[in-house]
C-alpha cells in the first residue's frame, strides 16, 4: 500500500458492530449502524513511550519474517469541491460532479467567504492508491456536519446523520490501484433526514469535515477498564478479534510482559509498575496485544476511579471539586474545525486559571482534544448532541421526544459517544440533550433509556445531564449526580437588575439546591451553567450591561455564592469562549449581538476579557478553601 508509515504500532480507532437492539433496527436500511471505539494514537505527547512498544513489536515481527504495513491511510488535505446551494445530495450530480474549487479537510465550507452561512450540499472528491488488494477497510470520519453520504468507486457506503459524532463505514474489498472517494455533506435542516440538530439550538452547526478523514485497515481494538485502582488491576476487552477465548502476552509500556487468559474476549490483569491518572499527575500507560499472525493492537489508557457518594465526587478515593467552564468547538475563522494548536491553547488557558474541568457542550468533543486532556490532566464531561429538545413549544419541538426515529438516533449517537471515549481517562461524566424537557413524562422516559444505554456500555463513569427545568424536573431520578443551569439577573423575569445581582443569585441558587437536595439526599450537586455576556473591548467603569466590567462583576458574584455553598461540589462557568449562535429574535436581554453567544471568558479568538483575572483569583481562593 502506498501509505504513510507511523512511528507507533497500529492503533485502530473504531470497531464495527451491527446493532441488534430495537432502536437500531428502526434505522436499518436507511443508515449504516456501526460501533466506533478507542481513540487513535496521538501524534504528540506519548511518542517517546510508544517507541518502546514499536521497537519490541517490530523486532518480533521482523524475526518472524512479517512485513509491517501502516494501518492507517491519512486522507486529509486538499479535496476537489463544489457547493450546491439549497440542494439536497439527491439533487446533485453525485460522484461525477464537475469540481469548481478545492476545499481543505479538515475544514468547514460554510466558513469560507464565498459560501459563508449558506445552506446546501458540499460535494467532495479525492483519489487514493493502494499497492495491494485488501479484503476490507474502514472509512473513518472524526466528526462532520450535518448529514454525510459516502461512496467509493461509485459504490454506496452509507448515510451518516449524526453531526459531531465519529463514524466508521465499511468499504468492503478494495483492489490494488487507484480509487475514488466521494462525499456529499448536507448542512440544511430537514426533519426527514436530520433529527438530531435543529436551527433553534443556541450554537451554530457547521457544514464540512471537522477533524479529519482516514482509511483504516484493521478494526480490532482493546477496551481497558479500571477494576481496582489501588492494586492497578484492569480488565482488557479484545474487540473484533477472531477468537473469544485465547491465551496471549500483553505488553505494558513497551517493556513489561504479562500473560493473560482471555475468556469471552476479556482478561483481568495487574499493570506492572502502575501509576494512577489524575489532573495533578496525568500518568498514562500503553498496552499491546499480538494474537496469532495478525499485526499487534495497541491502545493508551489511564488508571483511575471516579465515584459519586455521600454528596461528593471522589477521584481515586479523594474528594474532587470541579472548577471549569463550558467549551464549544468553535472559532471565528475555522468554525468547528479547530486546529490542534487551538485545542492545546484552550487547555493551557484553563489550567492557568486554576481550572481542572471542561464541560463539552452540547456535542462530542474532538478525539484529539480528548487526547490532549488525557496528556495534560484536565477532566471532561462528554455530551451527545442536543439542546432544549421538547422544551421550546411548537409542533416540532414537542413531537421530538416521542418520535421513534429521533429516539433511535439519539440512542445510537449516545452509545457511540461512550464507545469512542472509552479509553480516555480524562472523561469522567457522560451526558445527553442539554436542557431538554426533563420535567415531562416523555423527557423522563427518554432519559431513562439513555442512562441505561450508557451504563450498559460503560459502568465506570458518571451519568447526568444539564437541567434548566429546576422547579419541575423529574428525570434526575436515575442520574449519578444533579447538574443544573440557572441565570438569575441575566435571563428571566429579574433580568436587568444589576444592583441586586448578588441577592438574586443567592436566592436562586438556594432555591434550586434546596429542591434537589430534598429529592435526592445523597447525590452530588454541581452547577453546569451560570454566567453572563460581555462584549470584548466594550468598557464602562459603571458596569453597564454587555460590558466586560459587568461580566466580571456578575461572574465574580456567582463564584462567591457557589463556592461558599456547602451542598455544591462543582461549577462550570458559561462559557469558555464566545461562539457563533443562531439566536437573533426577541426583544429581551437574551438577544445575541452579531449572532454570537458572548458569554465567553475569552472572545472567539481567545483574547482574555476583564473577567479572566477575576476567575483566576476566585479559583485560587477556592483551592485554598479545599486545602483547609
Amino acid at each position: 500500500m502506498r501509505t504513510r508509515r507511523s512511528a507507533s504500532p497500529p492503533v485502530p480507532g473504531f470497531v464495527r458492530r451491527v446493532a441488534s437492539d430495537k432502536s437500531a433496527a428502526l434505522l436499518r436500511g436507511r443508515f449504516l449502524i456501526g460501533r466506533w471505539a478507542a481513540p487513535r494514537t496521538p501524534k504528540y505527547g506519548i511518542l517517546a513511550r510508544m517507541r518502546h512498544v514499536t521497537a519490541m513489536i517490530g523486532a518480533a515481527l521482523c524475526a518472524a519474517g512479517t512485513m509491517v504495513h501502516a494501518a492507517v491511510l491519512d486522507l486529509n488535505g486538499s479535496w476537489e469541491f463544489r457547493f450546491e446551494e439549497g440542494k439536497a445530495p439527491a439533487q446533485t450530480a453525485g460522484a461525477v460532479f464537475a469540481a469548481t474549487d478545492r476545499m481543505a479537510v479538515p475544514g468547514c465550507y460554510d466558513m469560507m467567504p464565498q459560501w459563508l452561512c449558506k445552506r446546501g450540499t458540499g460535494l467532495y472528491r479525492r483519489t487514493f492508491t493502494l499497492d495491494r488488494a485488501v479484503d476490507n477497510a474502514w472509512l473513518v470520519v472524526d466528526g462532520m456536519g450535518l448529514v454525510g453520504h459516502f461512496q467509493i468507486d461509485g459504490r454506496d457506503l452509507g448515510t451518516h446523520p449524526y453531526p459531531y459524532a465519529r463514524l466508521e463505514l465499511e468499504t468492503g474489498p478494495l483492489a490494488a490501484g487507484t480509487h475514488t472517494l466521494f462525499a456529499a455533506l448536507d448542512n440544511r435542516f430537514d426533519w426527514e433526514t436530520l433529527h438530531l440538530a435543529r436551527p433553534y439550538y443556541d450554537f451554530y452547526l457547521f457544514g464540512g469535515f471537522y477533524h479529519g478523514v482516514s482509511l483504516r485497515f484493521d478494526n480490532r481494538t482493546l477496551f481497558v477498564r479500571t477494576r481496582d485502582y489501588r492494586a492497578g488491576t484492569v480488565e482488557i476487552e479484545a474487540v473484533n478479534f477472531k477468537d473469544a477465548d485465547f491465551d496471549a502476552t500483553l505488553v505494558f509500556d513497551g517493556t513489561n510482559a504479562v500473560q493473560a487468559a482471555f475468556r469471552n474476549a476479556r482478561a483481568t490483569v495487574r499493570v506492572p509498575h502502575f501509576r494512577l491518572w489524575s489532573p495533578e499527575s496525568p500518568n498514562l500507560h500503553t498496552v499491546a496485544l499480538a494474537h496469532g499472525a495478525a499485526t499487534p493492537v495497541a491502545v493508551r489508557f489511564g488508571i483511575r476511579e471516579i465515584k459519586a457518594a455521600d454528596r461528593r465526587l471522589w477521584l481515586n478515593g479523594r474528594p474532587l471539586y470541579l472548577k471549569g467552564a463550558n467549551r464549544h468547538e468553535s472559532h471565528p475563522q475555522f468554525g468547528a474545525a479547530t486546529p490542534e494548536a487551538l485545542m492545546v491553547e484552550d487547555i493551557q488557558n484553563l489550567k492557568a486559571l486554576g481550572g481542572n474541568f471542561f464541560r463539552g457542550c452540547h456535542y462530542q468533543q474532538a478525539q484529539r482534544f480528548l487526547d490532549y486532556c488525557d496528556e495534560m490532566g484536565v477532566l471532561v464531561w462528554e455530551e451527545s448532541l442536543g439542546w432544549g429538545n421538547g422544551s421550546h413549544g411548537g409542533k416540532m419541538s414537542s413531537y421530538e421526544l416521542t418520535n421513534e426515529t429521533f429516539i433511535a438516533e439519539q440512542l445510537i449517537e449516545t452509545r457511540e459517544m461512550v464507545r469512542t471515549s472509552f479509553n480516555h481517562p480524562s472523561v469522567i461524566i457522560f451526558a445527553f440533550m442539554n436542557e431538554f424537557a426533563s420535567g415531562s413524562k416523555p423527557g423522563k422516559a427518554l432519559a431513562d433509556k439513555l442512562i441505561a444505554a450508557i451504563r450498559a456500555e460503560d459502568s465506570g463513569r458518571l451519568v447526568t445531564y444539564a437541567c434548566c427545568h429546576n422547579g419541575s424536573d423529574i428525570a434526575n431520578a436515575n442520574t449519578d449526580l444533579v447538574a443544573f443551569n440557572t441565570y438569575p439577573g441575566w435571563i428571566g423575569s429579574d433580568a436587568g437588575d444589576p444592583a441586586n445581582l448578588r441577592r438574586l443569585i443567592t436566592e436562586d441558587v438556594d432555591k434550586v439546591v434546596s429542591r434537589f437536595r430534598r429529592l435526592y439526599p445523597h447525590k452530588p450537586i454541581i452547577v453546569a451553567e451560570m454566567g453572563t455576556c460581555g462584549v470584548y473591548g466594550h468598557h464602562d467603569p459603571a458596569g453597564a450591561q454587555w460590558t466586560e466590567e459587568f461580566e466580571a462583576e456578575y461572574v465574580g458574584d456567582v463564584l462567591d455564592v457557589v463556592f461558599a455553598h456547602p451542598e455544591i461540589t462543582g461549577m462550570t462557568i458559561w462559557q469558555f469562549t464566545d461562539a457563533r449562535s443562531y439566536h437573533r429574535g426577541g426583544a429581551t436581554i437574551r438577544t445575541k449581538p452579531f449572532a454570537q453567544n458572548l458569554a465567553g471568558l475569552y472572545d472567539g479568538f481567545r483574547r482574555p476579557k476583564a473577567v479572566v483575572p477575576v476567575v483566576k483569583a476566585k479559583f485560587a481562593q477556592k483551592a485554598k478553601m479545599e486545602e483547609r
